[in-house]
């Protein structure tokens, strides 16, 4: 099978697009790929339209992944199926409406439950070809260690919301800001507990890469609130700490403190989760849809 996989591919070493090619790749999945921020800078749609026609000529399908502001014209008489990754939580955001307005996909995944909901709510005529595709972890970044030296971790960016939660608990979480990379790895794997808090309160159902990335690195994650049938998607009701509240997120934090044996529990049942939560695990539902499309 060969994929026309139109996203961003300007990041290196990070980014879902990155480590799936690498999936793809083992996967055999053969690939063409167009970043559309660079690749599509200052065409027309028309011309955009003739790259994409051009570029899938020899591909069995189009993958497209995120795709903010594009135009469903540029997809004009495209003979092949395209699969839409809208990776983005779209109830917060509106700039794929337009896409999702048209009938040009023959399937869809999206980022969260609360997705599924808009787009079943507003874009009827997608019922039924539309999924829930999680993030996940680097198969290449699993990398357990027991050389810790940090108690607990926050290392994402920091909205007013995340402040407000963390300030209860600020004598016992290192907040971490500005690393990325393998900087960014090496703390987390540095840190017995990795804390997850909900960037927006309109986005309460998110379940971000971070939280796969941590556990990736041997932490147990102590998380706000998660969706329940996510949880149970990823197999991990057992395998992170949820709290409610600053408060409870302060006293959680203080319990723990006490109970090693407790931590190391926990970071074993997530360490057994993340196994089955990687983006080749990822992709290869990918392929399972995308040979599924081709065929019919």
């Amino acid at each position: 099978m060969r994929i026309l996989y139109i996203g961003v591919h300007s990041h290196q070493g990070w980014g879902a697009e990155f480590w799936l090619i690498k999936a793809f790749h083992d996967i055999d999945i053969e690939y063409e790929l167009l970043d559309y921020r660079k690749d599509f800078n200052y065409l027309s749609n028309n011309q955009i339209n003739k790259l994409i026609d051009s570029k899938s000529n020899t591909c069995d399908l189009i993958f497209l992944q995120r795709g903010d502001n594009l135009s469903p014209e540029i997809f004009n008489n495209i003979k092949i199926p395209i699969v839409f990754w809208s990776t983005e939580p779209i109830q917060l955001k509106h700039d794929v409406d337009r896409l999702l307005n048209s009938n040009i996909f023959s399937w869809i995944f999206v980022h969260s439950y609360s997705c599924l909901e808009r787009v079943q709510d507003e874009f009827q005529h997608l019922k039924s070809k539309i999924s829930v595709m999680h993030n996940a972890a680097p198969k290449e970044k699993i990398h357990f260690t027991n050389n810790k030296n940090i108690f607990s971790v926050f290392n994402r960016s920091l909205s007013w919301r995340r402040r407000f939660w963390l300030l209860p608990s600020r004598k016992r979480v290192r907040i971490i800001k500005g690393r990325y990379g393998n900087d960014y790895y090496n703390d987390l794997r540095s840190a017995e507990i990795a804390i997850n808090i909900h960037y927006s309160c309109n986005n309460l159902d998110d379940f971000e890469s971070g939280i796969f990335e941590a556990m990736a690195s041997g932490c147990l994650v102590v998380s706000e609130k998660l969706n329940k049938q996510t949880l149970i998607d990823l197999n991990m009701e057992n395998a992170i700490v949820q709290i409610k509240t600053p408060f409870d997120l302060n006293n959680k934090l203080q319990y723990l403190e006490k109970r090693p044996l407790t931590i190391e529990n926990y970071q074993k049942e997530a360490k057994q989760a993340i196994h089955t939560n990687t983006w080749h695990d990822r992709a290869k539902v990918m392929k399972h849809k995308f040979e599924e499309i081709c065929d019919k």
